[in-house]
Order: structure tokens, then sequence, then C-alpha cells
């Protein structure tokens, strides 16, 4: 999201935050007063009623009183005036008094006189309960059915006051109905009643809705056994006035907030959001093109923490920009020597060949017995070798035109304009000269030879690895020529022997695919021919044309042409599963040996995983596996051979050093050596026993091996003799043609067959 959309958000949510703060919080708190007013408007308005009826009661109280100290009327009662009724007593009277009814009684409780004006029904239901009314200063409330009523009961005296009573009098309002809505109007209320039960509270308010509300205003009988229940129903004033002002304040705010947005948000955006985005697009694109010396630009520079980030990010894109430099200087220099590396040199070669119709030569250089001197002096030697013999060939470098630069380890390349191929062989030939001087190191004096490649750019190549590839395929010509000489690629295409090796490897990389591989296997005994205690397994090469291929022939071309790996994984994966089906045919579970070669070794991780699937996938034990390793291989690659050694040993896997001997190794080398088998090298049982001297030096190796607690094994035993001599004098296994040749597995399988027969027959003889 980008900041000017958050910014946005942030904005409109705060807002919108504010407004249900507003709504659900703060305007309840500023209503709830308002409601507390319309409450208090509304108990008012009951006491209003309330006094009216009181003022009622005290008006037909003081008539009552009227009529009853009235002299006509004492008359009337006492039986003098009997004309008083037709006189005094019509519908006027009852209409100008609001009376409903009017009854008078004698002092003997004889009704003289019971009249009333509409409610007839109520008039039949109440005569009895007002005829024993008693005369009484408070007037009385009476409930009907639908009906409420004021009833006033005075003496009868005479106007003076003075006298026994004559009787009483009984004046009767009705206060529901019609005088229920004329008070409503008098009071300007809405205003209704009915009669029913009573409630605890005689004065209750509700809420009906969002703009009314209702009171209930309960009046009780004398008797206590009915109510008049006046409902008041009027808006809630207040609460709608506030809610009006309320809602006109919010709308206002909200127009107001908008505003304050509108500012605020391009105010962010012209201080702080525009120019944020400005830095990042310009980074962004900085990016993409990646072009490191561009620099960020922004408008305001008024010091404030966004012109110091600016700052800070051209700082950091100036220490990315040097060190992007420096960074590429390494990448493209060798930081031993100085020289250009093979990434340099490559740059350098697309320089060169910008012109049309150049002609390049590489001269690959690649020092002799390096190795030697790295291994004898060590390798802070090795690296003053290195520099010295940089430098020597940076002399050779005589036009600005042409480059050296380090390929690797002791390898160099020279690229020349060569537009004369013998002026290019006579350079070549002096450098060669020239490289094989002494140098001094430290104390010492010592000196390399080189074997050097040539390839022309374009005719052996159209471009920077083809002819790379084929001035190394040169320079190895030289190696394999004696050393310290020059070889042109062009000159191998003539080379009938090379021609057949470039024929055999271009066969062998389908070799794999095609079935022409397959393995034989030389059977290990124990000295007395006991048991057969293990198998080599041999890779053979049956060539559909050539016939079979030896495999000192085939071996070295599948290393050179780096597919050595697949052949050795499949030599692997098929040794084991051989084994694995002699098991299962009930022949027993056997050792099998395999060699892997340099190039495996060097690949170490590789060939590790492989032989960890293989083991699960086909439940091989770990012990019954050897792995061979070629004594010259173990000093040739030093450290990395001995750390695939040492990680065999830690997976259980048996590690043999073959052809042990003939190498630089020397028994005292073994203690250092993660290995647990020593297989003896033929050299040394050839000439047993007939030879004394090497008799005495075999036994004497068998001696400190056994000793050490080697497991050994002696190869190459072909008599009968040789055989004895061991049994003799070690605890040796033996391998050789005097016990079986390598052969197919069908082979292997019935010496097994043979050799359990065997050995069930000497057990039924015991």
């Amino acid at each position: 999201m980008k900041l000017q959309t958050q910014t946005l958000v942030v904005i409109i949510g705060s807002m919108f935050l504010f407004l249900i703060l507003l709504t659900t919080l703060i305007r309840p708190m500023l209503l709830s007063d308002a409601l507390a007013m319309d409450e208090e408007s509304m108990y008012k308005d009951m006491e209003r009623i309330e006094n009216a009826i009181r003022l009622e009661q005290d008006l037909l109280t003081r008539l009552n009183q009227d009529w009853a100290q009235w002299d006509d009327m004492y008359e009337f009662a006492t039986g003098e005036r009997q004309d008083f009724v037709a006189s005094n007593v019509d519908e006027n009277t009852f209409m100008n008094n609001r009376i409903w009814r009017m009854i008078i009684v004698s002092e003997e409780d004889e009704v003289l006189l019971d009249r009333s004006y509409g409610l007839s029904e109520e008039a039949d239901q109440l005569s009895e309960q007002l005829n024993r009314l008693t005369p009484s200063l408070n007037n009385y409330l009476i409930g009907a059915e639908d009906s409420f009523f004021i009833a006033s009961v005075q003496r009868i005296l005479p106007t003076s006051g003075i006298g026994d009573a004559a009787g009483k009098v009984i004046l009767v309002r009705d206060i529901s109905g019609n005088y229920i809505k004329r008070l409503g109007y008098d009071l300007s209320l809405d205003l209704t009643a009915n009669t029913g039960a009573g409630v605890e509270e005689n004065r209750f308010v509700r809420t009906v809705s969002e703009e009314r509300m209702e009171g209930q205003l309960t009046i009780q009988s004398t008797n206590g056994d009915s109510h008049l229940i006046l409902t008041i129903d009027k808006p809630r004033s207040y609460y709608l006035s506030k809610r009006d002002v309320i809602t006109n304040f919010v709308l206002y705010l909200l127009v107001l907030l908008a505003v304050i947005a509108i500012v605020l948000y391009f105010m962010l955006d012209r201080l702080m959001i525009s120019r944020v985005t400005s830095l990042s697009k310009q980074l962004n694109q900085i990016r993409q093109t990646r072009e490191i010396s561009s620099r960020v630009k922004w408008k305001l520079h008024n010091g404030d923490e966004i012109h110091h980030l600016g700052q800070s990010i051209n700082g950091m894109l100036d220490s990315a920009e040097e060190s992007h430099r420096e960074i590429t200087d390494m990448a493209l220099h060798d930081q031993l020597t100085g020289l250009l590396n093979r990434y340099g040199v490559i740059e350098a070669f697309h320089r060169l060949t910008d012109h049309k119709e150049t002609h390049i030569a590489f001269m690959f250089f690649d020092l002799d017995g390096f190795k030697r001197i790295n291994d004898s002096l060590g390798h802070k030697m090795g690296d003053t070798l290195l520099r010295k013999v940089a430098n020597r060939l940076t002399e050779f470098v005589d036009h600005e035109n042409e480059v050296i630069a380090r390929m690797g380890g002791d390898e160099f390349l020279l690229l020349v304009h060569s537009p004369d191929p013998e002026h290019l062989q006579q350079r070549a030939a002096y450098m060669v000269r020239e490289l094989k001087q002494n140098y001094k190191l430290s104390e010492i004096k010592t000196f390399v030879t080189s074997s050097v490649g040539v390839a022309v750019y374009p005719d052996d190549g159209e471009s920077f690895d083809e002819v790379l590839q084929a001035a190394d395929i040169a320079m190895y010509e030289a190696k394999r020529k004696g050393k310290n000489q020059v070889v042109y690629y062009h000159s191998l295409a003539e080379d009938l022997e090379y021609k057949n090796t470039l024929t055999l490897e271009n066969d062998l990389k389908f070799a794999l695919k095609n079935g022409e591989l397959y393995l034989d296997y030389q059977p290990i005994y124990t000295g007395f021919k006991e048991s057969m205690t293990g198998v080599e397994a041999l890779i053979r090469w049956d060539h559909p044309v050539k016939g079979r291929i030896p495999p000192n022939v085939f071996i070295p071309i599948a290393e050179n042409g780096s597919f050595i790996s697949d052949i050795g994984e499949w030599v692997l994966e098929e040794s084991i599963k051989q084994s694995v089906k002699w098991r299962e045919s009930g022949l027993g579970q056997i050792g099998v040996a395999v060699n892997v070669s340099k190039m495996q070794m060097r690949n170490k991780n590789r060939f590790l995983e492989k032989m960890d699937l293989l083991l699960e996938q086909y439940q091989f034990p770990p012990e019954q596996l050897q792995i061979e390793i070629t004594e010259s291989d173990i000093f040739f690659f030093d450290g990395e051979i001995i750390e695939f050694a040492k990680e065999l040993r830690e997976k259980g896997v048996r590690v043999a050093l073959d052809d042990f001997g003939v190498g630089t190794s020397t028994l005292f080398n073994l203690k250092n050596m993660p290995v647990n088998v020593v297989k003896i090298d033929r050299s040394f049982i050839q000439h047993v026993p007939s030879e004394e001297f090497d008799c005495k030096l075999l036994k004497g190796l068998y001696q400190v091996l056994e000793g050490i607690g080697m497991y050994v094994i002696t190869e190459g035993v072909e008599t009968a003799e040789q055989a004895e001599f061991i049994r003799h004098h070690s605890n040796s296994k033996i391998q050789g043609y005097y016990f079986g040749r390598p052969m197919k597995p069908e082979q292997i399988a019935l010496l097994m067959q043979q050799e359990l027969a065997y050995q069930q027959t000497a057990s039924d003889r015991k």
C-alpha cells in the first residue's frame, strides 16, 4: 500500500473513530440530561393533574356546603318546603354545577331525593354505596366499572349553621370521560383515562419511541378497591431539541473534520509524503537500472529529517558506488597476483574483439611440478612462487592490447594479437625458456617448467569458452608428450593418436546408455582358501567396433571428459545390486570392493549422497562395502581425499589403500591415513619365494601392517608357492589369478555354490 493511501486511510480512520466515539459515548452523555428533563417535565404534568383534581374536590365540597346550609334545603329535609325540588333541582342545576348525582337523605335515613344526570347504569350500581357515606369535611373517591367519581357528603343545617342536622346531602361529580378530556384540553395535555387494577407506583414514566414518552398517574378510590389510571402521551421535547442540536453539531463537525483532513493531507503530502514517495521512486529506479552512480534529489531544502534522509541515502549510494568499484575490481582480479582473473579476462577479450578481423592467440600456461614445490616447501612458498611467475609473465606483455590473467591454481592465460604465426611460435618458445629460469624463494632456489597450449580466435573457436577449451586441450597434450613444451591446437587435428582419443571420448559418452559397459568380479579368499570373503568389481568396455578397450585407456579419458562420476555411480549401484542378488539366491552375504577415481573424490558430496541412497534402497550393510583409493591419488589430492576417507569411515564403510608400496607413501604415513585396509601391490610378491630380499621385505611388511591392526590383502598372487608363503607368514587375504581371474557374476555364483556344498559336506563328516 502506498504511503499516500496509508496516510489517507489513517486520517479517515481517525475521523471515523472520533465519530463513533462521539455517537456511542459522548452523544448518550449529552442526551442523558435531556432525558432527565423530559421525565421531570412529565412528573410536573402529573402534579398539575393532581392539583386540578384536588381543586375539583375542593370546589365540590364548597358547593355541597352551600347546598347543605341553606334554609330552603333545611325546610325541605324537615318536610316543610315541598316545592323545593321543583323550584331548585332541574337539569340546568346539574349542568351548571357539573353535578352527576344529588341525593338528599333525611335524618331518619329516608331518601328524599335521588336524581342523576346520565350514567344510569353506574347510578344503580352506586346507590347503596353512596347512601352509606357519612358526612365529612373530606370528600370521597369512588370507582365504578368504567367511571370514577368525587362524592361530597354534608349535614343539612340552617343557613346560620346553628341547630340540629335535618339529614345529609350527597353531591357526586364524574371525573372520568368528558371531564378528563376537558382537563387535558385545559392543561394542554394528551390525556386519557381508564379504570383498572392499581400498580405499585402511583406515578410511572416510560419511553415509548424515539420521539414520544408516556406517563401514568394512578388515583386510588377511598376504599382502595378501584383505581383511575390517567395516561399522558407527550413528545420528548427536551430530548428531540437536544438531539437536533447534537445532530446539527455532528454534521457541522463532520464538514469541519473533512476540511481539516483535506488540509492536513495536503500539508502532510507537501511536507512529507510526496517527498518520501519521490525518494522511494528514485531509489526504485536506481535499483531497476542498477546505476549506482545516480543520486536522489528533493525539492524542499529546509534541513528537516527528510532532507537529512536524502543526504544519508546519497551518502550510502556514494559508499555503495565506491564498494562496487572495489568489489568489481576484486571480482575481476586475482587477489594473490593482482592479475586479471577468469571474469576479468573475458571482459578484456570482448574489448579486444571489438575490431573486425582480429586474430587473438590464447596462450594457456600450466606450471609443471608446482605441486611438488607446494607440498615440500609449503603453501606460503607456493604462493610466493606464483607471484614471481606472474611478474615474469607480465614482463612478456609488450603491448597495451595484450592481457595476462591467472585462471586459477597454477594456470595462466596470455591473450596476444597473432597476425604472424611464425612470430607467435618464436615468442611462445622464448616464454617457455624464460619461465624455466631459477626462482629464489627466501633462501631456496628452485625452478619450474611450463606446458603451454596455444589456440587462435576465431580459427579454433567462435567464442571465448571454445577457444579456451581448445587451448586447454593443447596444454594437456603438451603435458602428455613430456611437459615443458608448446603444443598448437590446430596441429592436433593432424595427430592420429589424438584423433583416436577424441573418438573414444565421444563413444564413451554413450557407452553407458548403450549398455556397452559391464562388470567383472575377481574373488578375494582367505589364505587357506577356506572361504570367499569378497569380490572386487572391475569395469569393462566392450566397444561395438573396436572390441574390448582396456580400463587403463578409457578411465583417464572418462576423467578428462568429466563424466567419470556418472560411470562411477553406475559401478557402485551395479556391484551392490549384484551382491544383493547373490544374497537373495541363498548364497550368503559377501563384501564387494569398488574403485573410485580422484575426480569422484574431489566431488565427494555427490558420491556420498548417492552411496547413502543406495545403501538405504538395497538394505546393504555398510561394513560389507569397501571403497578402494589408489595410493597415488591420496598424495595428489592430499586434504580433499583424506577428508573423503574420514567420512566413509564414519559411515561404517571400509576404506582400502590400493596398490600400496608403488607410490610415495611410507609405513610411517599410514598412521595419518583414515584407512583400515591395505592392499599390497603385486610388485612385492612377484619374486617370492625365490628372492631372499623380497621374502624378508614382505615378511617385515606383514608384521608391521598386522601389528598396527590393518586388514591386509595381497594382490597379484599367481602361484601355489606364493600362496603358501603368504599362509605361513601372515593372515593376509589373497587376490590373484591363482584363485581366480576376473569373471562373470554367474561364475562367482557357481564358486559360491561349490563353497557352500563343500562346507556342508565337511560339516556332515564331522
